[in-house]
């Protein structure tokens, strides 16, 4: 049933990542917004290349949705990405700077559960 809405959920859900490519451009105006502080220069130099390594993902996910034969690989990248991130965050749930995080993981949450959705039944299809 998900496979049917697959093009417009990796299309939504890489414009969504490609969004946060713009931290790469200007990374202490987008983490002001969100309520992050990051002042050293290594922890602007971290945020920047995490923003581009998000956008590359979010990219892909975007071009997938146009190339099929990409799609399974695209999203299990994606999928493990986000099942690290969002496992990573929950488990530093406790360090009150990182409470601007939770929107990132419920979002990151849903997208995970739609691509596992999807996923499974790919590998039902093709057993």
């Amino acid at each position: 049933m998900i496979a049917r809405y697959i093009n417009a959920i990796l299309i939504t859900g890489g414009g969504i990542m490609l969004l946060v490519g713009l931290q790469f451009i200007a990374p202490q105006q987008l983490l002001h917004i969100q309520n992050l502080v990051v002042s050293d220069s290594a922890g602007l130099l971290f945020a920047r290349h995490w923003g581009l390594l998000v956008a590359c993902l979010g990219g892909l996910t975007v071009y997938s949705a146009y190339h099929p034969p990409l799609r399974i690989p695209v999203i299990i990248a994606v999928t493990i990405e986000k099942v690290c991130l969002v496992g990573v965050l929950l488990a530093s749930m406790d360090d009150p700077a990182l409470k601007p995080m939770l929107p990132v993981i419920a979002l990151d949450g849903l997208f995970i559960v739609l691509f596992l959705l999807y996923l499974s039944g790919k590998r039902n299809a093709a057993e």
